[in-house]
């Protein structure tokens, strides 16, 4: 695992080794391609090279996958701008939400497993927006500390969702956060596990199916209420104790992550 602070040239001398197709001339194009784009701000070293891993080493796929990682960012500040584990937004986030991760092995290219679920499922206490954000300064942390891995896989438990917190989510930036998603991630998305869904996640679906391409669709698993059927796919062994799985508790998943993005807040800070 390696730390914020760890150099270009150790970072990419242990990716390659990783992942032997990640060659310096691929890099080198794709860098100097970016450049010439007057339009597209600077990019970290670092997050060139997971593009082009989440792009499955196609330079020209890698190219346009960050050219909308721009366009989005910039379209949604309120999601990609102030990065601060230790702000109250982001303590508020914790306070309510567990957003975790559940598996970040030390080395390796094994998927990288996360989980959110509710801590409290007061309407008055959620905030959509934020929880974006928490969600993907997780990634970040999940990048800098990892490298390159096979795939992110996300379970998603769904118990306690009302009309309520539906009614709160801004519709216009959920599209664009399921454009994100779809057109400018920076990992590999492997499987969504949606937990626990009833009515609510059925209405809340057939709005936002029309956002939704194919290959999103073919991603995401949805299990009825009390189903088990999820340890069918993710392991028993790690998975929170909440939802019958034979881990830690989503509550003490939560404290560890949030813990290790506090730890580097100078790196959030950074990316500001």
């Amino acid at each position: 695992m390696y730390q914020p602070e760890t150099s270009y040239e150790e970072f990419l001398k242990s990716e390659q080794e990783k992942y032997p197709e990640l060659n310096l001339k691929d890099i080198e194009v794709l860098t100097e391609r970016l450049k010439a784009n007057a339009d597209l701000p600077p990019l970290r070293a670092k997050l060139i090279v997971m593009f082009l891993h989440s792009s499955y080493f196609n330079v020209d796929d890698a190219y346009k996958t960050i050219t909308n990682y721009c366009k989005y960012r910039k379209e949604l500040p309120q999601v990609f701008e102030n990065y601060d584990p230790s702000s109250e937004e982001m303590k508020q986030v914790f306070d309510n939400m567990s957003i975790c991760i559940v598996l970040n092995p030390s080395s390796g290219k094994q998927e990288r497993l996360l989980y959110t679920n509710f801590k409290n499922t007061d309407p008055r206490e959620y905030d959509y927006i934020r929880c974006c954000r928490y969600f993907f300064m997780m990634l970040e942390y999940l990048m800098v500390t990892s490298g390159t891995f096979d795939g992110v896989v996300l379970t998603m438990n769904s118990k306690g969702v009302s009309w309520r917190h539906i009614t709160k989510t801004p519709m216009n930036t959920m599209k664009k956060l399921l454009g994100f998603v779809q057109e400018a991630l920076p990992v590999r998305l492997k499987e969504v596990h949606v937990l626990n869904a009833g009515s609510i996640i059925s209405m809340l679906f057939n709005i936002i199916k029309p956002f939704m391409r194919s290959n999103l669709m073919n991603l995401l698993k949805i299990f009825p209420e009390d189903s088990t059927d999820i340890f069918n796919h993710m392991p028993i062994d790690i998975m929170p104790l909440e939802i019958g799985g034979n881990g830690k508790s989503h509550y003490e998943y939560c404290e560890e992550t949030y813990q290790k993005m506090i730890s580097a807040r100078d790196f959030f800070l950074s990316l500001n």
